[in-house]
């Protein structure tokens, strides 16, 4: 089996593609990735796609995987890499790609169950089925996207799709086309919920990762779409979805990432998140790390404390950045926050950059963050941005923002 024969399976004049220039039903894909598939010699080697459309992206993954070459669908700042791509293992229908955040992508390899074994178990839990019509954003280098228009291909659902960053957008598609489901990263939601002026009836489900989602930011997505359920979880590429919590389970704490997904078990040692899975990618032994710190509460549901590479040494001191990020996050109106350490003058101190909508004055700032943070926590500058910047998955991009010092 492979993805191009699963969606043959499906009806094929319903819907499965709905992009800003086209609609696309089952049919029309297998067709156009089939004629890509019989009239290029294939040869047992990567090929990496650059479109830059959604649609052309999707039909070119499905032409390759499931022949001798290997899918894999580039992010920007893989473009200028180079890989070793002698080995692919014997199982590899595609290439996944991390996201990039610290400058260079990570080529990963993974085979056709590790995805496709794991979709009625991720369906159930997100609430993907043949109704389902999903809207997404974004390429389909961004491994979440691409792991989400399977999975609901799988189903026999519909995706509706742009690759513009414009939540009045967002919107205008969610009402066009029916919309009852959603993939977004947190702040994207958040974006898209202060555009709705009135209550979105429709959208029943919202799935979301890769950034935290407390009890505060749900409730201002349960009034912009009251009749939804959403679901917050925590993955890897290389391990693909670890735990997840509904928002009827969030609390003040963000750090609680819920409990792990059937057949997934997390563990934890001296605060190293550990993972055993059947489906992560080939050639990664088990139980493993991602290099993330946490721990296991009394009822089971593991807390994410950051990367165990985010400690800032300052002066001396051991900072972690994600609690500092965390207790700027925790301030009315702060949509974002990225700290980093920097060096000037022989001396160390932390760099805060923030997007809020209201702009506090340092002073307020030092205030407000001296209530959980102690003095050497507590960045002595401030930089304010509009937004932060972004990679592909919808992470900051923190070389960026390195640049802007």
């Amino acid at each position: 089996m492979d993805y191009l024969t699963l969606l043959a399976q499906k009806q094929q004049d319903k819907a499965a593609l709905i992009t800003d220039e086209r609609s696309y039903s089952y049919g029309e894909l297998v067709s156009l990735a089939a004629a890509i598939r019989g009239s290029e010699v294939l040869p047992a080697q990567a090929v990496f796609i650059h479109a830059g459309r959604i649609a052309e992206q999707l039909v070119q993954f499905l032409a390759y995987s499931g022949t001798l070459s290997v899918p894999v669908i580039a992010t920007e700042v893989s473009r200028a890499q180079q890989f070793n791509i002698e080995d692919i293992p014997a199982e590899a229908c595609m290439g996944v790609m991390t996201s990039g955040s610290t400058g260079r992508s990570k080529l990963l390899w993974r085979s056709y169950r590790s995805w496709a074994d794991f979709f009625p178990q991720q369906n159930r839990i997100f609430g993907i089925d043949n109704s389902t019509v999903i809207f997404c954003q974004g390429s389909l280098a961004f491994t979440g996207n691409l792991n989400i228009y399977l999975s609901v291909l799988a189903a026999g659902g519909t995706i509706v799709a742009t690759e513009k960053f414009r939540p009045r957008h967002w919107l205008e598609m969610i009402k066009s086309f029916g919309v009852n489901t959603m993939y977004l990263i947190p702040s994207k939601l958040l974006l898209l919920a202060k555009m709705v002026r009135e209550a979105e009836q429709g959208v029943r489900h919202i799935v979301s990762g890769s950034q935290s989602l407390g009890r505060k930011d749900a409730e201002k997505l349960k009034k912009a779409f009251p009749r939804t359920e959403i679901t917050l979880y925590y993955g890897a590429s290389e391990l693909n979805y670890i735990t997840y919590i509904k928002d009827s389970e969030m609390t003040e704490d963000r750090t609680n990432i819920g409990r792990a997904f059937p057949g997934v078990h997390v563990s934890v040692k001296n605060e190293e998140i550990f993972v055993d899975t059947p489906y992560g990618v080939e050639g990664i032994a088990m139980p493993f790390s991602l290099k993330d710190r946490g721990y296991l509460a009394d009822d089971g549901s593991l807390h994410f404390l950051g990367r165990i590479d985010d400690i800032c040494n300052v002066n001396g001191m051991k900072i972690s950045a994600g609690k500092v990020e965390q207790a700027l996050t925790d301030i009315s109106e702060v949509t974002e926050a990225a700290v980093m350490a920097v060096h000037r003058n022989d001396a160390d101190s932390l760099v805060a950059f923030v997007a809020a909508e209201k702009r506090y004055s340092k002073q307020e700032l030092l205030l407000l963050l001296k209530e959980s943070l102690t003095e050497y926590e507590v960045p002595k500058q401030f930089i304010y941005l509009p937004e932060l910047p972004k990679n592909e998955s919808g992470k900051i991009d923190r070389l960026k923002l390195a640049e802007k010092l």
